[in-house]
C-alpha cells in the first residue's frame, strides 16, 4: 500500500510536468522544414554501413555519439533521418525555389514555378466551402479527398484541393521529358524517385496556398494531405518533408509507406511489398543495393520516416484483407514510431488501424469515427475528441525489432551546434611540434574533446580534452606528417555532433579560410556581357586564390580563374540579370586551404542603372553577422511596390516579431532585429513581398 501511495504522489507531481509538454509542443509549423540549414549526417557509401539487423534507434544520433535528450534536438534529428532517406531511397527533395508565383481564379489554382528560366505549372481543383473562411483544407493525392468520402470534410466546411501528380512526373512512366527533370537537369528516374518528386509538388501547392491569401481563404495552421495506397505512401512522405501539414492520413499505403522495409523482409517472400519487389519508378535506383538480406545495411526504416511527422498528427491505415500490403510489418513500424510520439508526450496525435473485411481503399465503418476524431482535433482543434487509436489483429513479439528503451524528451535546448575550426597557428619547430589548435565558441560548451589521427577514421587518434579557452596547443608532433583532426563540445546534457575535418601538415601550415567581401561592376562590358571585380580578403599563409563561379548553388556549372594574392580579380562573360554564385580557395606550396562561404551577386550595376536604379529582381540576403548578439541586420531588394511583411520566428515556429508590415516602393532596404530579451538559439526571418517568399535561419548567441 505505502508504495502505491509513492507511486500515486509521484504521479501527480509529473502530471503537470508532462501536461505543459504536450501544450508547449507545436501542432505546426510556417516553414517546410525548420532544418533546412542544420548540419547534415555523414552519409557513408554502402560499403561503409554497418549492418542493422533490428529497427534502427529514433533516438540515437547518426553519428552514434549517443540518444537524443530533448524536444529541441528532435529537429535536428529529423534532419538526420531525412537527409538519409533522401540519400538512400528516394533521391534529393530540392529547396523551394526563389521564383514562384501563383492566382486563384474559377475554383482551380494556379502555381507556376520557375528554375533557371524553365517553368513548371501546377493547377488544382479548389472545393471551397460556402462562407467567408478562412478554411482548413485537406489536399487529396490525385483527388479533392484522396480515397476517404468526401463528406467528412465537406460536413465540417474543411476545403478539398486536388494535387495532379502527372504534371511533376508521369505515374507509371517517368522520362527525363516529365516537367520536374526538366526544372531540375541534375535530377533524373535513376537518381531521383518519384516520391520525391511528388512531394516537392505538394509542397508547391501549399506554397500557392500562401501566395494567394488574399482572393482564397484557406487556413494555413490546419492542412492535411491524405491519399491510398501508392498515393497512401505519396501522402506519408508529403507530410513528413513538409512541417507546414498539421495532418498526415496515410491510408493502407503497403510496402515502402508505413511499413518497415526490414520486418517485410522476414515475412515469406513474394507474399508482401518488400524492398526487392516494390515499384522502382517511386524509388531511386540506387536503393536496389538494399535488396534481399542487405536491407539490415539501410541506416534507417519507415517508422523513423513515420516519425518525421511528430510533433504532428499522423494516422495510418491498413487492410489484412490484401496480403500484398504488409500488414503485419505495419503492425510494428506503428509501435516503433509510436515510441517517438510518446517519448514527446504527444501520444493523442498518432493512430493507427488495421482493420480487414473490406476492399482496398474502401474506408470501413469502424475507421470513419476515427478519420473524424483525427480531423476534429487537428484540422478544428477540438481538443476534446479521442484520437488514442491503436488498433489491430496483431500480437507480434516486438523484442527482436524494439531493442530500445524510450525516453521522455524534455522540452529543453541539449543539442549543440557544430563547433567550426579555424586553422591552427602558431607552428613551432624545435625538438618537437607543436601546433595551436583554435575552434569558435560553441553555446552551452562546458568541455571540447579535440582528436588528432594521421588517418580519417581516427582509429589511431589522440584524445585531448580541453577547457571552453577555444584554444589548446598540443606538442609532439612528428616533423614534415600530414594529420587529421576535429574538435565537438560535451556538456552535462551529452556531446555535440563533430566538427568537420580538417588536414595539416607540420611542414607548414595550410590556407585559411578566405572571406569574401563585395563584387563591384567594372564600367566597361564586352560583347553585351558584364564584367565584375571580385574583393576577398587575404587569407593567412596563401600564396595563390582559385575562383569558381556558377550559376547553380551546387557549383556544378563551373567557371574556375585563378588570382595571385592580390585579393582582387576582374572577370567578364556574364549575362545581365543572372544570378551567379562565386566562391574562393587559398592554395601554397603546401597544399589547398578550405572554401570561403558561397555568396550570390543577383544583379550588376550596370543593370540596376539601366533600370532606373531599381533592383532587377526580388531578394533577402542572409543577415550580417551571423551568429550575432544582440543586433543583426537583414537586407533586401524589392523590384517593384508591393505590401512586404518581415516577420522572426522562433525555432518552435512562432511569430515573436515583425519588422516590416507596409507597402513599401521599389528599392533596396535593410532593417535591424534586436534580439537582447530574447534567449539564444535558432530564430527564422520571412519574407512575404507579393509574390514573393522566402525564410532564413539566423543564430543568435549571447
Amino acid at each position: 500500500m505505502k508504495i502505491k501511495t509513492i507511486l500515486f504522489v509521484f504521479l501527480l507531481c509529473i502530471l503537470p510536468f508532462v501536461v505543459l509538454l504536450a501544450q508547449q509542443m507545436p501542432f505546426v509549423y510556417t516553414v517546410e522544414n525548420t532544418g533546412a540549414n542544420d548540419p547534415l549526417p555523414n552519409l557513408p557509401s554502402f560499403s561503409q554501413l554497418p549492418a542493422i539487423q533490428s529497427l534502427p534507434d529514433p533516438f540515437m544520433w547518426a553519428d552514434g555519439r549517443g540518444r537524443i535528450m530533448n524536444f529541441s534536438d528532435w529537429e535536428y534529428r529529423r534532419t538526420e533521418i531525412g537527409a538519409q532517406i533522401q540519400n538512400y531511397e528516394i533521391g534529393t527533395k530540392p529547396t523551394r525555389p526563389d521564383t514562384i508565383t501563383a492566382s486563384y481564379s474559377g475554383g482551380v489554382l494556379t502555381v507556376n514555378v520557375t528554375v533557371k528560366g524553365k517553368v513548371l505549372t501546377l493547377t488544382s481543383q479548389v472545393i471551397l466551402p460556402s462562407g467567408t473562411g478562412p478554411f482548413p483544407a485537406v489536399i487529396g493525392m490525385n483527388s479533392p479527398s484522396g480515397s476517404i468520402p468526401s463528406s467528412i470534410f465537406s460536413s465540417r466546411n474543411i476545403a478539398q484541393i486536388t494535387f495532379n501528380h502527372d504534371q511533376v512526373s508521369t505515374y507509371g512512366n517517368p522520362q527525363v521529358s516529365n516537367p520536374y527533370y526538366q526544372l531540375y537537369p541534375n535530377l533524373n528516374p535513376t537518381n531521383t524517385g518519384q516520391y520525391s518528386a511528388w512531394s516537392w509538388g505538394v509542397s508547391r501547392i501549399i506554397d500557392g496556398l500562401e501566395l494567394v491569401q488574399n482572393v482564397l481563404p484557406i487556413d494555413l495552421k490546419h492542412i492535411a494531405v491524405t491519399g491510398c495506397s501508392y498515393a497512401g505512401k505519396l501522402a506519408l512522405f508529403a507530410g513528413a518533408l513538409d512541417e507546414r501539414v498539421a495532418l498526415t492520413i496515410a491510408q493502407e499505403s503497403g510496402g515502402g509507406g508505413a511499413t518497415s522495409w526490414r520486418y517485410s523482409r522476414s515475412l515469406p517472400s513474394d507474399t508482401v511489398e518488400d524492398i526487392d519487389n516494390t515499384d522502382y519508378n517511386w524509388f531511386m535506383d540506387a536503393m536496389k543495393q538494399f535488396n534481399g538480406n542487405n536491407v539490415s545495411y539501410l541506416p534507417e526504416d519507415h517508422h523513423e520516416l513515420m516519425a518525421m511527422v511528430a510533433p504532428r498528427a499522423l494516422y495510418v491505415t491498413a487492410n489484412p484483407s490484401f496480403t500484398w500490403l504488409s500488414n503485419q510489418s505495419c503492425d510494428v513500424a506503428s509501435r516503433a514510431a509510436e515510441t517517438v510520439y510518446h517519448a514527446l508526450g504527444i501520444d493523442d496525435r498518432f493512430g493507427f488501424s488495421i482493420i480487414g473485411g473490406h476492399n482496398h481503399c474502401a474506408v470501413p465503418d469502424t475507421q470513419l469515427p476515427e478519420i473524424g476524431a483525427f480531423v476534429d482535433k487537428f484540422l478544428l482543434g477540438k481538443d476534446t475528441v479521442n484520437t488514442n487509436i491503436s488498433d489491430s489483429p496483431y500480437s507480434i513479439n516486438l523484442s527482436p525489432w524494439i531493442t530500445w528503451t524510450t525516453p521522455t524528451l524534455l522540452n529543453g535546448t541539449s543539442y549543440f551546434g557544430r563547433t567550426s575550426l579555424i586553422f591552427p597557428v602558431n607552428l613551432q619547430k624545435g625538438m618537437d611540434t607543436a601546433i595551436t589548435f583554435q575552434w569558435n565558441k560553441a553555446n552551452d560548451a562546458q568541455k571540447y574533446i579535440i582528436e588528432l589521427s594521421n588517418d580519417l577514421t581516427f582509429a589511431n587518434n589522440v584524445i585531448i580534452d580541453s577547457t571552453t579557452d577555444t584554444s589548446k596547443s598540443i606538442s609532439g608532433l612528428l616533423k614534415s606528417k600530414l594529420y587529421n583532426w576535429r574538435v565537438r563540445i560535451e556538456s552535462s546534457s551529452g556531446p555535440g555532433p563533430w566538427s568537420d575535418v580538417w588536414q595539416l601538415t607540420t611542414a607548414g601550415p595550410l590556407p585559411s579560410k578566405p572571406q569574401l567581401i563585395v563584387v563591384t561592376t567594372p564600367d566597361s562590358s564586352l560583347f553585351g556581357y558584364l564584367g565584375f571585380k571580385f574583393h576577398w580578403k587575404k587569407a593567412s599563409y596563401a600564396d595563390q586564390y582559385l575562383i569558381q563561379i556558377s550559376n547553380d548553388s551546387t557549383f556544378v556549372n563551373i567557371n574556375a580563374s585563378s588570382s595571385t594574392s592580390d585579393t582582387v580579380k576582374e572577370l567578364f562573360g556574364f549575362l545581365p540579370g543572372n544570378n551567379y554564385y562565386w566562391r574562393v580557395q587559398a592554395s601554397n606550396a603546401i597544399g589547398l586551404g578550405p572554401w570561403s562561404d558561397a555568396s550570390i551577386f543577383p544583379q550588376s550595376e550596370t543593370a540596376i542603372k539601366a533600370n532606373g536604379g531599381k533592383p532587377m529582381a526580388f531578394s533577402l540576403s542572409q543577415n550580417y553577422p551571423n551568429p550575432f548578439n544582440p543586433t543583426s541586420i537583414i537586407k533586401f531588394a524589392l523590384p517593384k511596390a508591393a505590401l512586404t511583411k518581415i516577420i522572426v520566428y522562433d525555432i518552435l515556429g512562432r511569430e515573436i516579431q515583425v519588422l516590416i508590415d507596409k507597402e513599401l516602393v521599389a528599392g533596396f532596404y535593410e532593417v535591424s532585429f534586436d534580439a537582447n530579451h530574447y534567449p539564444s538559439g535558432v530564430y527564422f526571418y520571412r519574407i512575404q513581398s507579393g509574390s514573393f517568399v522566402q525564410t532564413k535561419k539566423m543564430i543568435f548567441m549571447k
